[in-house]
Parts: structure tokens; C-alpha cells; sequence
């Protein structure tokens, strides 16, 4: 039988798939003022892009607290799957999710159901492998399945709720999400999602605590210390907060290229420190070329461009 993965290697792809849906049409950047943002290179080195106010709540239900107390929700037993074939192609389609092999994953997870037809995992697993490649609409549908044929996998609510955030379904990314938590409070994903929700709806005090819970229940994952860097930067405008985060992010994610788009993005914002700015486009866009992501290079070609205009005004 399988236990639940601890680590969240969904939440790293996701920077992708959720970077590239923020960044679609962006051609302004905003400015932060450099005194109030008060970057301080010695302490650190980061940046992101803002997210519009959606219309409609979270939720008509009452809000959960990070701090609240939940009501135990009995856990059936796992769903069994045969001690063959099948749980080594589930292992190995969850290998290539971590290497960014999204293909491949959605093929050995479609293996994995076909085996084992009835395991929630596979079809879960299968949802994320398409949700990272943008396949949304699909992922949904699998993410549907699973939750159908385990009605408390937390780990199927959280990823379709990561789903519907790229679909703009922020009601029902909320409700997910607070299934998700109730099922499993350590659930990393549908902790990001309600961060992200709070903050849109201009509740940042929740939203900090959402974020800040969620890099204390995953503080060797990048993505966590990333989504937070974006809110201090975004929303809060606390360029040395997000700097650190952004840093501690690239730390744990160098590989990660949107992570220094970000960062660089953070520099550019504050209009400083165009150097460093420079160097972490450059290595974004070195990193973006296998596997290719066009989203990245175009966004990183963009910010160059904006370098290069700004050194030209100045000579």
C-alpha cells in the first residue's frame, strides 16, 4: 500500500505553469519606490508580477483560520494497489514529474490507471502531470475521478484547486482548498491557493498567515518561500522581506529559471542595482533552454529590453 508523498514536487512545476498565466499579456512593470522598498544588496538579492481582485468570495461558508483547531475527518484506508507492475510505473511517473518530464509522466500515470483502474493516486497523479502542461480542462476531469473514487484525498482537492487558480476560478480554488485543510492541514497547495486568494481580496493579514504557514510546514520546498516573496513584493511592497525570500527560494530551487525572473523583476521595480538585474535574466534565460520554456524567454527578453532602454536614456 502507498502512503501520501511528504514532499510536493507539484508545487515546483506549478511556479511555471502559474508564472506563465500571470505573465500572459504583462507588458507594464509597476514601480517601487527604492526608499520605501529600502533594498539592501548586502542582505540579500529577487521579484514577480500582481494579480487582479477577483469579483466573488472565497466562499459563502464560514472562513478557516490557519490558527483554527479542525474536526478530525475519519481517513478511509488507503486505497490498495497490487504489490506488481503497477506501483513501480507510479514511482517512476512521479521521477519524471521532478524532472520536469511532464509527457512521460502523464503516459506511465496512464499506465498506472489502466493497471489499476480504481486507484485514486493514479488518477491524481495523472491530473498533475496534465496541469502542468497547461492540459487544464482535462486535468480537471481527472482530478474529478479520483476525488469520486476517494472522497478524502486531500491531495486531489489541493491540486484541483491549484488548477482552478489557472483556470480563474477563484471561488472554487477556495473551496477546494478548505476541503483540502480540512482533510489534511498540512497541505502545502491548498495552503498557497488560500494566501493567494486572501491577498487578491485585499485580506492580507490572512494571507500572510496562510503564507508564512505554509513555509513552516514546507521550508525546504523553494515554491513556498517564492509565493511568499511575491506577496511581500506585490502586495505589501516590502522589497528587503521579498529579497529575502526570493534568495532563500533560489537557494533551494537554483535550477528554477521563473525564480530569477522574479528577482530580477524585484530590481527593475526598485530601479536599482540594474547589474544584478542583468545577470539573473541572463542566467533565467540560460536555464529556460532545456527544457525549452518560451513562456520565460520571452518575459526575460522583455525585461532586457527595458535594461537596455533605461541605460540608453541615461548615456
Amino acid at each position: 500500500m502507498l502512503r501520501r508523498r511528504r514532499t510536493y514536487p507539484i508545487l515546483v512545476g506549478i511556479i511555471i505553469v502559474l508564472f506563465t498565466v500571470a505573465c500572459s499579456g504583462t507588458t507594464a512593470i509597476p514601480t517601487i519606490d527604492s526608499s520605501a522598498a529600502d533594498l539592501d544588496v548586502a542582505t540579500a538579492e529577487p521579484t514577480s508580477t500582481t494579480e487582479s481582485a477577483p469579483q466573488d468570495e472565497i466562499t459563502s461558508s464560514p472562513q478557516i483560520s490557519p490558527t483554527a483547531t479542525r474536526t478530525p475527518t475519519p481517513e478511509p484506508d488507503e486505497t490498495p494497489i497490487s504489490e506488481t507492475e503497477s506501483v513501480s510505473f507510479y514511482i517512476r511517473a512521479f521521477n519524471s514529474i521532478g524532472r520536469g518530464e511532464y509527457v512521460d509522466a502523464e503516459r506511465t500515470f496512464t499506465t498506472v490507471i489502466q493497471l489499476e483502474p480504481g486507484f485514486a493516486r493514479g488518477w491524481d497523479g495523472r491530473g498533475q502531470a496534465l496541469m502542468l502542461q497547461g492540459k487544464y480542462e482535462e486535468a480537471m476531469l481527472d482530478f474529478d475521478r479520483a476525488i469520486e473514487l476517494k472522497p478524502n484525498l486531500a491531495d486531489a482537492y489541493a491540486n484541483r484547486s491549484l488548477t482552478r487558480m489557472a483556470l480563474n476560478d477563484t471561488a472554487g480554488a477556495g473551496r477546494d482548498a478548505k476541503r483540502a485543510i480540512e482533510l489534511d492541514e498540512e497541505s502545502v497547495g491548498a495552503q498557497i491557493v488560500l494566501g493567494r486568494i486572501y491577498a487578491q481580496q485585499a485580506d492580507t493579514d490572512r494571507a500572510l498567515e496562510w503564507f508564512n504557514l505554509a513555509v513552516a510546514t514546507e521550508p525546504e520546498d523553494g515554491s513556498t518561500w517564492w509565493w511568499r516573496g511575491r506577496f511581500y513584493r506585490d502586495v505589501l511592497a516590502q522589497g528587503n522581506l521579498a529579497l529575502d525570500d526570493f534568495n532563500r527560494a533560489i537557494e533551494l530551487e537554483p535550477a528554477q529559471a521563473a525564480l530569477y525572473i522574479d528577482r530580477a523583476l524585484l530590481y527593475i521595480q526598485a530601479q536599482v542595482f540594474s547589474d544584478l538585474a542583468r545577470k539573473d535574466i541572463e542566467e533565467a534565460i540560460s536555464l529556460a533552454q532545456d527544457p525549452k520554456l518560451p513562456s520565460i524567454i520571452e518575459r526575460a527578453e522583455d525585461l532586457l529590453a527595458i535594461l537596455d532602454e533605461r541605460e540608453t536614456a541615461v548615456q
